[in-house]
């Protein structure tokens, strides 16, 4: 399965939207668009937190493949 959005192998659960199919990242990303469109209404603060989103998730993704890895 392939992610609509950024047309990348989909490894792991995919995230369903009402019309697309995406990968952990781009639905990060989306739902950062939306968490900053429903808290500030204007464009440069949806994709504002939606990097900012986007790089908090990608850590924490980090950290627990880090401790799966060490068998903690």
């Amino acid at each position: 399965m392939r992610c609509d959005q950024c047309d990348k192998k989909i490894t792991g659960p995919p995230v369903k939207t009402a019309t697309r199919t995406l990968c952990a990242r781009c639905g990060d990303t989306l739902d950062g668009l939306t968490a900053g469109v429903l808290a500030g209404g204007d464009v440069g603060g949806a994709i504002a937190t939606a990097g900012w989103y986007t790089s908090l998730r990608e850590r924490r993704r980090e950290a627990q493949e880090k401790k799966r890895r060490s068998g903690s």
